[in-house]
């Protein structure tokens, strides 16, 4: 189990950090004992556990750090100045996979939601400002868990015009607010590799999904090609909000272990994309 005792680290672009130790989020060994993966940086000590190959950051920043003083815009101008200093030789190296991105173009999440159910609550954890999901037909009524209270507000304005509404908390806690199979579905849009807690959010995901819900998931894929080819500089590489770096195999390992049945097609896991998806299914009682 993760070590609740917090402690302050010292970084080099951001100064004192207070933070948690992390053992594996999939199986929950302690991983002290192995060696840092090559791709750690400054504090942030990336982890790929023995027992079940899972790929992830040790140490949690706190939740609320994660959008005050390590909001997006504080940790991208941190990640542009990392990769800057690993130029050129990998900036042309992804100039030269870049053809995948248009070969590859994005999914959406509306349309993979619309082709397992039909009506229904559907929920979208993180949020923001819940534009997204307040764009559902009328037979579904959005809502969303967001712990930015500035976003969260907003978030709520949205989608109470369809009927919904927005909860403001740690997804974990807010999904714990909703009672037993409430929504037909549920989206994780490059939601999941920034969650501390993964497995225990997708048992609260199974719990409020009825029979024969979904959930969609989109993380990036750490068996990419274009992961191997640009190393440090992949852009599925973000210090220290993305705390989870997931393949095919340890996704479909930590959601059948939260009870789901995982769907995929012949292109949501394709080696030569920086993404994937999977649709997790809560089977039929």
């Amino acid at each position: 189990m993760n070590k609740i005792n917090s402690f302050t680290v010292k970084s080099a672009n951001l100064g004192d950090v207070q933070v948690t130790h992390r053992d594996c989020p999939l199986c929950g060994r302690n991983n002290d004992d192995v060696p840092d993966h090559k791709l750690s940086y400054d504090v942030w000590t990336i982890k790929q556990c023995p027992e079940c190959d899972f790929v992830y950051i040790d140490r949690g920043p706190d939740y609320e750090k994660l959008f005050t003083d390590l909001s997006w815009e504080v940790t991208s101008k941190i990640e542009e100045t990392r990769r800057a200093d690993l130029r050129p030789v990998s900036y042309r190296a992804s100039k030269a996979t870049r053809i995948r991105m248009a070969l590859l173009p994005r999914k959406n999440i509306h349309e993979m939601v619309t082709n397992w159910v039909s009506e229904g609550n559907v929920v979208d954890l993180g949020c923001g400002e819940g534009t997204v999901p307040g764009t559902y037909g009328p037979s579904f009524t959005p809502y969303g868990v967001e712990i930015s209270t500035e976003l969260a507000t907003t978030a709520n304005n949205n989608l109470s015009a369809s009927g919904g509404g927005c909860i403001n908390a740690p997804t974990l806690e807010g999904l714990k607010t909703f009672p037993d199979n409430f929504f037909s579905a549920a989206t994780l849009r490059s939601y999941l590799e920034h969650e501390s807690n993964p497995l225990p959010v997708l048992q609260e995901v199974f719990r409020t999904l009825r029979p024969g819900g979904v959930a969609i998931v989109k993380v990036p894929n750490f068996a990419s090609i274009n992961r191997a080819v640009m190393g440090p500089k992949w852009c599925g590489l973000r210090f220290p909000d993305h705390l989870n770096y997931f393949t095919p195999k340890t996704l479909k390992k930590m959601a059948n272990k939260a009870g789901f049945v995982v769907k995929t097609g012949l292109t949501y896991k394709l080696p030569t994309s920086d993404n994937m998806y999977a649709v997790l299914l809560k089977p039929n009682e």
